[in-house]
């Protein structure tokens, strides 16, 4: 909705009358940083708080209070970041859950479309981004200080004013020129297309994460067993195939007995959880997928000599898998 005739004007708490309401929606790029910044922590550490209740006190006031803190942030995000812009006759309010930010059109000279040049190298000082979009104090190679308020990557429009230079991002860019018609500015600074090689670039980081975090989780999670009258099969990331036939001995030990471990060599360690290939400090060869602390742990040998440990963080679990294998 642009600047329109005189029954498109709309009274707004006596700031003035509605010439134009631009909301402010997530797109793609703020919509996945929220999920692996701020969703993604809440989940994982309540999840991890909620299974190490009743094992591991300690670790899980720990990881409780990351869940907490998590989810503050994620609230915070929501309260802070804006969700529409009004413009009215005499302002541009910046609407958002916990206050108001009130431009008076006045004291505007100058709103355009940021250029890539003007976007490059920009930091946060004070102030959160992944929840949800980006609010605070950030600084920019061209800027030493913007105050930015924007739930969208896109459509980040400067606006100076006499004492600051705020950052929006409307999802509807004619809010720029209605603001432009209001002030009187003359001219109109129109962003250039970025090139299609830096955009990719830009999503880099965001894929990178996206990676680690899945490549992460898929080792974490606790693996399947299936076991049939043939093989043993331990399936995940780092599970493993063993023939019947080729066990040598299977039988349990504490997790107390397991030998020292020097270093990984293929494999994750990760919240006292060790998956995948190992060396001991006696320069043996290993194969765990091991929950730390926790008791039986099942060892298998095979005809080569290669050596298994295995368990469930669910020791009942456990005991049921060695009790199949000795059937």
């Amino acid at each position: 909705m642009g600047i329109g005739t005189s029954n498109q004007l709309i009274c707004y708490e006596n700031m003035g009358k509605i010439l134009m309401i631009s909301p402010s929606t997530l797109d793609r790029k703020s919509l996945l940083l929220t999920l692996m910044v701020s969703v993604a922590p809440v989940l994982i550490f309540g999840g991890l708080f909620f299974r190490n209740l009743a094992t591991n006190h300690v670790l899980a006031v720990i990881l409780g209070i990351m869940a907490l803190m998590s989810a503050g942030i994620l609230v915070l995000g929501i309260i802070s970041t804006p969700y529409k812009y009004i413009l009215t006759n005499s302002q541009l309010i910046i609407k958002r859950h916990y206050k108001d930010i009130v431009i008076p059109l006045q004291n505007i000279k100058q709103i355009r479309l940021m250029t890539s040049d003007e976007k490059k190298g920009m930091l946060r000082t004070i102030g959160f981004d992944g929840a949800f979009g980006s609010w605070g104090y950030y600084s920019t190679s061209a800027y030493k200080e913007l105050t930015v308020f924007t739930r969208r990557y896109d459509n980040r429009t400067l606006i100076i004013t006499d004492r600051k230079k705020y950052v929006i991002a409307p999802d509807d860019l004619q809010l720029i020129d209605a603001v432009i018609q209001q002030t009187g500015q003359s001219e109109i600074e129109v962003q250039q297309p970025e090139n299609p090689v830096r955009k990719w670039i830009s999503w880099l980081p965001v894929a990178t994460i996206l990676a680690v975090a899945i490549f992460i989780y898929s080792g974490y999670k606790e693996p399947k067993v299936e076991l049939d009258s043939i093989v043993f099969r331990l399936k995940g990331r780092y599970g493993v195939n063993i023939p019947l036939a080729e066990m040598s001995r299977v039988d349990t030990i504490s997790w107390r007995e397991m030998p020292t471990i020097s270093i990984r060599t293929n494999g994750i360690s990760l919240f006292k959880v060790n998956r995948g290939n190992f060396r001991t400090t006696a320069g043996d060869r290993i194969r765990m997928s091991v929950h730390c602390g926790v008791s039986p742990v099942i060892r298998i040998v095979d005809h080569r000599g290669a050596v298994y440990y295995i368990n469930h963080k669910n020791a009942v679990e456990t005991r049921l898998i060695f009790n199949k294998l000795q059937k």
